[in-house]
């Protein structure tokens, strides 16, 4: 997609202490969920298969939390997180809806083609 300048990957979880404790306790009890979480970390960290996604893109990914967002990317993501925004220098786009993270499947090598595919075109 020509025009991006940057990639946010914008987890569906407050960052910070407390959110990372809610979110771990709510997916302990079965009321929290992010895809892209499920796709780049585990219990202990970042996936190693993640790692070598990342290594291989051709353009880095930043990632969020929600309350870590601009006013601007809060506005254009409300509601649909988790996701995957490309940043042009006037403006979001969406590369990776949260559907198209569901249908990962938690599977990392899934999502980085999806990513070039889309970057691709």
């Amino acid at each position: 997609m020509p025009g991006i300048n940057k990639v946010i990957g914008i987890y569906h979880a407050d960052g910070g202490i407390i959110g990372e404790l809610k979110y771990f306790t709510g997916k302990l009890f079965g009321s929290s969920k992010c895809s892209l979480c499920d796709i780049t970390h585990t219990t202990s960290g970042k996936k190693d298969a993640w790692k070598t996604c990342e290594r291989r893109l051709r353009m880095p990914i930043d990632f969020i939390h929600l309350n870590e967002r601009n006013p601007n990317l809060e506005k254009y993501t409300k509601g649909l997180t988790p996701c995957i925004v490309g940043k042009t220098s006037t403006n979001y786009v969406m590369l990776v809806t949260k559907r198209e993270l569901n249908d990962c499947k938690g599977n990392p090598e899934t999502l980085a083609n999806l990513i070039e595919n889309k970057l691709a075109n």
